[in-house]
């Protein structure tokens, strides 16, 4: 019987990979992302003591300062969208922020975070955004007089401030690349751990990590699959929304047998590590799009039809990305065509609206999105002129910025409301006008704005009661597609509701649940008409 010593980061297991062959997969500690943001609001002493209560290892929580120098547990710049309050917190004074909320449910500071879990095993992970924050935070960790392990996270620029307070800190190296870091990389913090993107784990940066000394941890894992993958990996930690799920997975694995490391990956799995990565993907083309001028513009189909500099430099930067991290999926993008690949595919309108960038008309977007075997798993929308992104994956929701997308059933009116919708090309689509007078006749407004994506993911944003387009393409229209589908809108053609994607190049309509059936009559007998 093969027997194995107890590591610091967790339990070695032996497990059979064949049946002549033996092998082990330590069991990682957890990272209780936020608290449990899953049972209580995220970043308070009631998800610290949840996480705490159900066992997590270490606690992250995330520091802002007030403008009066308090450390608060605090994601956002603002206080809008936990809080209800549109000022940053750093405008504000500790004496406010503490006003908000109600009950248990308000914003500690992290000194009450600290000595909440004196004499906890758990630990705090203090992760860290701006270096002035990181200062604050850092000099209330080192007046505090009690027993809880505290280590750092966060931009390289704020880790470098906590150690001008604390020069022997505990810092873990943010690392988002497949490449495995050099001895150089880590010089300038000297980090005991590699926190490695879910999105860019393999089993090789591992090895590599644990070959220069280093511990590894991973984030955000919130499925059982991936959470059992990553541990087959060799990660030593894993962060999480769901402590619970992800324990109960992987004391399953260790129970039953971890799974046959030759696998083919789950649609979980993929989908888990795809949601990751485009999260990624979608904040950097909204920084990148906002901050790089338009350059040249030329015209492909007709004079109308337009591309920019932008459209190239974005597709291109996703495509490579996406290849990095999933060599094998295939690629259909607008400037660029098909790449082939297995059953995973994935579908990019670098920026839809086009000819409103290249007119300086702020509304544009991104649409990238995942299909597998043609039905969509993962799909954002980002949009570069509000800093938004829209996401979605399949049977799990869709959200912004963090907030939960929920369309409820009751019944809309027409009267009132606005309907989105695009020209085809640049010319009305059949039917248009007639649609048009149709609404008009019951007080609804149609609006043009210039990027279909836009127009439907809009309505699963609760923004318009219904959105139309002359011709589903899921270059254009996949992620917004799905995230109506996850938001509980519904997706019709002319023959009804379908589930997944419309056909491609017929025409669809996306509505408020409570508005479909009324708006779809109003938009089958304007396309009837003609």
């Amino acid at each position: 019987m093969t027997s194995t010593a107890q590591a610091p980061t967790g339990r070695m297991v032996a497990t059979d990979a064949a049946p002549d062959a033996r092998r082990t997969v330590r069991v990682p500690r957890l990272v209780a992302h936020r608290g449990a943001p899953r049972v209580r609001r995220e970043n308070t002493l009631p998800a610290i003591a949840v996480a705490e209560a159900l066992g997590a290892d270490t606690i992250e929580v995330d520091v802002r300062r007030t403008a009066d120098g308090v450390a608060v547990l605090l994601h956002d710049e603002t206080l809008g969208r936990m809080w209800g309050d549109a000022r940053r917190v750093r405008d504000v004074d500790w004496c406010d922020v503490a006003r908000l909320g109600n009950g248990l449910d308000r914003i500690p500071r992290l000194d009450a975070a600290l000595e909440r879990l004196d004499g906890c095993r758990t630990s705090l992970l203090v992760d860290l955004t701006d270096p002035e924050d990181a200062l604050v935070a850092a000099r209330t960790v080192a007046a505090h007089r009690g027993s809880t392990g505290v280590a750092w996270c966060g931009a390289p620029e704020a880790m470098a401030a906590v150690r001008e307070v604390i020069p022997d800190a505990d810092v873990w190296l943010a690392w988002e690349s497949l490449e495995a870091p050099t001895a150089e990389d880590l010089a300038p913090l000297a980090p005991s751990t590699l926190n490695l993107d879910v999105a860019f784990l393999t089993p090789r940066t591992v090895r590599a990590a644990h070959d220069l000394g280093l511990v590894v941890s991973v984030w955000t894992v919130d499925d059982p699959e991936p959470a059992v993958w990553a541990a087959m990996s060799g990660v030593d930690s894993i962060t999480t929304n769901d402590v619970a799920a992800v324990r109960a997975a992987l004391a399953a694995a260790e129970r039953d047998g971890w799974p046959g490391r030759d696998r083919e990956p789950t649609e979980t799995e993929v989908a888990s590590r795809a949601e990751a990565l485009a999260h990624r993907i979608a904040h950097e083309v909204i920084a990148f799009t906002r901050e790089h001028p338009v350059g040249e513009v030329t015209t492909k189909a007709h004079p109308a039809d337009l591309v920019t500099d932008v459209d190239r430099l974005v597709e291109q930067h996703v495509r490579s990305r996406v290849r990095t991290v999933f060599p094998t999926h295939g690629f259909t993008g607008e400037e660029y065509g098909d790449a082939p690949g297995d059953r995973h595919r994935w579908y990019l309108d670098p920026v839809d609206g086009t000819t409103n960038l290249a007119n300086g008309v702020p509304w544009t977007s991104m649409s990238l999105c995942l299909t597998r075997g043609g039905r969509p798993l993962v799909g954002v929308v980002a949009d570069p002129w509000r800093g938004e992104v829209l996401e979605a994956r399949s049977g799990r929701g869709a959200t912004l910025r963090d907030r939960t997308l929920r369309l409820d059933d009751a019944p809309r009116a027409l009267a009132g409301a606005v309907v989105g919708t695009e020209l085809d090309g640049h010319r009305p689509w059949p039917g248009f006008g007639a649609f048009l007078d149709a609404l008009a006749a019951r007080s609804c407004t149609l609006r043009i704005q210039g990027s279909g994506t836009l127009t439907i993911a809009q309505v699963a944003a609760g923004r318009g009661i219904g959105g139309c387009v002359s011709a589903f393409d899921p270059i254009d229209h996949g992620a917004a597609v799905l995230l109506v589908h996850e938001a509980g809108g519904v997706v019709l053609t002319r023959e009804g509701p379908v589930d997944g994607f419309p056909p491609a190049g017929e025409p669809f309509l996306v509505a408020h649940p409570g508005a479909a059936d009324e708006l779809h009559a109003v938009w089958t007998a304007a396309l009837a008409a003609v």
